[in-house]
């Protein structure tokens, strides 16, 4: 950086120092406030100006956003954003980072430090230097000292982090006026400045000179025009009070000015920084995660047709190959695999993402004729002309923004048409794709984690190791010191242990579920798919090799783990959920093995298990649980509930028991050894920002996302409930013959006693046999509840004590000490009220017919709303809390609006719907008569129905609850359950008995 001053004295010259880095490459870095990204269309506007002044790392003040993270545009841009933390926080300030492609790949990390500042890192090409950009958004001159030393104080600690051997560039609206006069500052800035320093620039030029940064915009002689950086609303007063700064000891900076052709309707000119310097691609020690293959093209019959002759003639050239008797198994895997990715990457190629802009031309130009005006302002020479030319800007302005909502409803009505002739086509996938998009429904961005002390990482490959670092420890839970003998069952299941068939392949095959990630052989199901007869050829070799030599390929342990978000603060990797992507040949292998087994361990397993269990559903045991938390109330019974919550339960299976388990519910020896064999040796990377972590071994648990894993845990689950229940009477007096103890749904239990002691002891057993298998009660989230008991005894486990709650949340309904509906059914109404806002694109949509945005009403709103519904103990208030929020939807997506009215009943008609009421009647009794009454006479929620506890009811008048509503309906039906339970077991009959239900209450109703 040259110093370009008119005089020589000595005062006024910076002392020479040759460049550091020294090379020819040129980059431009520049800052801008924009006042807010809060605005439809602002950010596409920023990043096309980025675009044409050539910019690398664009700096952006008051963006206006909330939260923090890491959004990737769909023009390429990375934006990294940081703002207010809070919930509900205001959209005021803001800052963010736009990187081109070149600073992407350069990036090494980021920091966001709150709504002012954020930072990031970059790779240079000089070996040991990397390029520290810190934008920030400071506060005014006016505002609060405390504010400006909390701001200067936190801007101070992020520079001082930086190793004084890296460049570091200091940039943003920093609201602060340094003037011409540089006496006592002439190491760190020249005389080219404007104005007269004010309070904000003392404190900003003092920062600088302690920290030895030089203030680009003083150093380069430019016009005044050209310097400045805020002009005010009436043109009146114009500042420099955006700025760029940089190390001292680096001389790569070349020239600091505005650009004042860029327009974004702010305030504020894009300053720009001229750099000598060059980035470079920060590589990593893991690898790209796969590029897919475009098997979307599969569904043009032409592309089919290409595909299925390409794989058909490789298969030919294969066939001999596999049945060559010297082969082995991963031989033959190989030739497999090599066939179907050269089919894919022959005929279909690789996946591609086309953008397709949503602003119009027409927009485009009008915001050219806006950045004509503004050059028009820039050119004015009095006052007048800038006053006359401000208005004409602000004229030219209206329609720019005018437009650009106009295209964001013409694209979004576009997506409605997409939408709807998806739904004529019956393509239910692309329509509700379709459906997220309208509803803005988007996957979180991406923020930095922290490490296990709670510090933030901010360097990339940092993040990487440590997302490895917290799945390894995960996925490898310590094991039980004293796992349990388990004796295998002298027989056998009736279950076949033979090669599969060609027909069992292909059955299989049309299983799997299409449009899923691939794993790292990259073959997806669609391939597989479009030829069933040449797929099932070739896998029945592999097949037939694996049940002889009951190994799986090597391959098909390899495994790619993806992070979903959950609740909570996403900077720590414990709110954060894996799925593993598994090799589709592989899952068509399991299926095999799910679909032999799945009948005969069904019927080992307890009928209080309603998880991953064929006609078993959550409702049935949320209605189990209702009724005898209701029957409890009403017979003055006692009744202690434990919901037991295991840490990490998938994850924390120990596989030395799980396989003996296996053997324990008569799973054939061969089955077994394949199953084992597939966890043997199994690898895991982690996907993050489309890269790979080193990959680590896997030890304890089921895997998250395969076909046998919900098969293989109940299992587990079930032998813990045996074990801890078989030979003690500790759960509640169910029939003559059968006490029960607890109701499952896969990993959530809800355990069942009389008295705090029964209640103690089973806590006691169930954690200890759960540990044996690896399995850890997590206390803190294991709750109490329990109802008509003056015992204030707590019930502890290793020592700690679990809480005792009023209510909680079990399968999704709330459950409370009352025993009532209500606390469930408002927070169904929030639910569903939630639901219902984040459709706003589809019920104003002109595009959507009425019957899609019922159909899409009925599929997105009304199923969160009652879900559920089938056991609520429904009053008058909640029908009319329920009927009332469906009708206001209603009235919403047919655009009935004050002072228009519709009577109910015409409401109801035009959109196909029935009253509230008998909405939920409807569906109750088809739960009743299709997963209840069809059940045999020893199921658990048939049972419920007539269940009582012993005790004695209480004086007074009986409050209303389920059993009394269904008796009176079935009073209505002039039946009785006998008669009932005979017809349940004829569909057709049973929907016509529930329709004539329905019509009756209506027709009493009229009169």
């Amino acid at each position: 950086m040259t110093l370009h001053d008119e005089s020589r004295d000595s005062s006024e010259v910076m002392r020479p120092m040759p460049p550091l880095l020294t090379t020819r490459a040129k980059i431009f870095i520049g800052t801008w406030n924009v006042r807010t990204m809060w605005e439809t269309g602002k950010t596409s506007q920023i990043a096309a100006e980025m675009k044409r002044y050539n910019l690398t790392v664009l700096g952006i003040s008051e963006t206006h956003w909330t939260q923090t993270g890491q959004k990737t545009l769909a023009t390429g841009e990375v934006l990294l954003y940081s703002g207010h933390e809070e919930e509900n926080a205001p959209h005021t300030q803001g800052v963010a980072l736009m990187l081109s492609k070149k600073a992407r790949n350069a990036l090494v990390g980021w920091e966001p430090h709150g709504p002012r500042i954020i930072k990031a890192s970059f790779k240079t090409m000089k070996k040991g230097i990397t390029m520290n950009i810190i934008q920030c958004y400071a506060p005014t001159n006016d505002g609060n000292d405390e504010d400006k030393d909390q701001f200067y104080d936190r801007l101070q600690s992020i520079i001082a982090k930086c190793p004084g051997k890296d460049l570091t560039i200091l940039m943003g609206d920093l609201n602060a006026k340094v003037g011409m006069d540089n006496t006592g500052y002439e190491d760190i800035m020249g005389r080219k400045g404007l104005g007269e320093r004010n309070q904000n620039g003392e404190r900003f030029t003092n920062l600088c000179a302690f920290n030895k940064m030089v203030i680009g915009g003083t150093i380069f002689p430019h016009k005044r025009i050209h310097k400045v950086t805020w002009v005010s609303p009436d043109h009146t007063t114009e500042n420099q009070i955006d700025h760029i700064c940089i190390n001292r000891k680096f001389r790569s900076t070349e020239d600091v000015r505005n650009r004042r052709g860029a327009d974004i309707a702010s305030d504020h000119h894009l300053v720009v920084a001229k750099m000598k310097l060059k980035l470079k691609k920060q590589w990593i020690t893991g690898v790209t995660a796969l590029q897919r293959f475009n098997t979307a093209s599969l569904r043009d019959a032409d592309k089919l047709k290409e595909f299925k002759i390409t794989l058909n003639n490789r298969f030919r050239v294969l066939q001999d190959l596999l049945k060559e008797e010297e082969t082995t198994m991963e031989d033959n895997w190989k030739r497999i695999k090599e066939a179907l990715t050269s089919t894919c990457q022959e005929a279909l190629g690789r996946k591609k993402h086309h953008y397709k802009e949503w602003i119009s031309t027409e927009t485009l130009n009008k915001i050219q004729q806006r950045r004509n005006k503004e050059a028009e302002i820039n050119n004015s020479r009095t006052r007048a002309e800038k006053i006359k030319a401000q208005t004409e800007y602000t004229q030219a302005n209206k329609p720019v923004k005018k437009s650009i909502r106009a295209d964001k409803r013409k694209y979004i009505e576009g997506l409605a048409t997409t939408a709807e002739k998806a739904a004529r086509e019956g393509s239910m996938k692309q329509l509700y794709d379709t459906t997220k998009k309208l509803a803005g429904k988007y996957s979180k961005s991406e923020r930095p984690v922290r490490n296990k002390e709670g510090k933030p990482i901010t360097e990339i490959q940092e993040q990487r190791d440590r997302w490895a670092e917290h799945f390894e420890e995960l996925l490898n839970r310590p094991a039980p010191p004293n796992p349990p003998d388990i004796e295998a069952e002298p027989t056998d299941l009736p279950i076949d242990v033979k090669p599969p068939t060609m027909e069992e392949i292909k059955i299989t095959t049309r299983q799997i579920k299409s449009e899923k990630a691939a794993a790292p052989d990259n073959i997806r199901a669609e391939a597989l798919k479009s030829d069933i007869d040449i797929t099932a050829k070739m896998l029945h070799v592999l097949f037939k090799r694996i049940w002889e030599e009951e190994q799986v390929p090597a391959n098909w342990k390899e495994h790619h783990l993806i992070n979903i978000p959950n609740k909570g603060d996403l900077s720590k990797c414990e709110n954060y959920r894996g799925i593993t992507l598994l090799s589709v040949p592989g899952k068509v292998s399991n299926r095999v093995l799910l679909n032999r087994m799945k009948h005969s361990v069904d019927a080992q397993l307890q009928d209080q298990q309603a998880g991953f269990c064929k006609d078993r559903s959550c409702t049935d045991q949320i209605a189990t649980l209702r009724i005898t938390v209701e029957q409890s109330m009403e017979w003055n019974s006692s009744l202690y509930i434990n919901f037991i919550d295991y840490e990490k339960a998938f994850d924390s299976v120990d596989r030395r028991s799980l396989w003996k388990l296996l053997r324990h519910y008569g799973i054939p020896e061969k089955l077994v050894n394949i199953i084992q064999n597939s966890y043997d040796g199994l690898q895991c990377k982690i996907v993050h920002g489309g890269q790979l972590t080193n990959a680590f071994s896997v030890r304890t648990g089921v895997r998250q996302g395969c076909l046998l894993s919900p098969i293989l845990f109940l299992q587990v689950v079930d032998r813990i409930m045996k074990t801890s229940t078989s030979e003690k009477e500790h759960g509640i007096q169910w029939t003559s013959r059968m006490q029960l103890d607890d109701l499952d749904f896969a990993d959530d239990l809800a355990h069942l006693t009389h008295t705090h002691q029964q209640m103690q002891m089973k806590t006691t057993d169930v954690a200890a046999i759960s540990a044996l298998i690896g399995l850890n009660t997590h206390k803190g989230k294991s709750k109490i509840l329990k109802f008509n008991t003056e015992s204030i005894d707590l019930i502890e486990l290793d020592g700690e004590t679990l809480e005792e709650v009023d209510t909680f949340t079990f399968l999704g309904s709330i459950i409370n000490e009352q025993g009532e509906s209500d606390a469930d059914i408002r927070a169904r109404i929030s639910k569903a009220r939630a639901a219902f806002l984040q459709l706003k694109n589809i019920w104003d949509s002109k595009q959507l017919s009425t019957n899609l945005k019922v159909r899409l009403f009925n599929s997105n709103v009304k199923t969160v709303l009652l879900y559920g519904a089938g056991p609520w103990r429904t009053t008058a208030n909640i029908i009319r809390r329920v009927k009332v929020f469906i009708n206001n939807c209603l009235r919403r997506i047919l655009n009935v609006r004050w002072p228009e009215t519709i009577s109910n009943s015409l409401l109801w008609k035009r959109t196909n719907q029935l009253p509230a009421e008998e909405e939920i009647r409807k569906r109750r009794w088809k739960w009743i008569g299709h997963m209840t009454l069809r059940k045999s006479s020893d199921c658990i929620t048939r049972q419920a129905l007539t269940w009582n506890p012993v005790g004695k009811r209480k004086r007074g008048r009986p409050k209303n609850m389920l059993r009394r509503e269904l008796e009176a309906d079935i009073k209505r039906m002039n039946s009785n359950w006998r008669q009932l339970e005979r017809i349940a077991q004829d569909r057709v009959e049973w929907r016509i008995l529930v329709s004539g239900l329905c019509s009756s209450e209506r027709g009493c109703r009229r009169k």
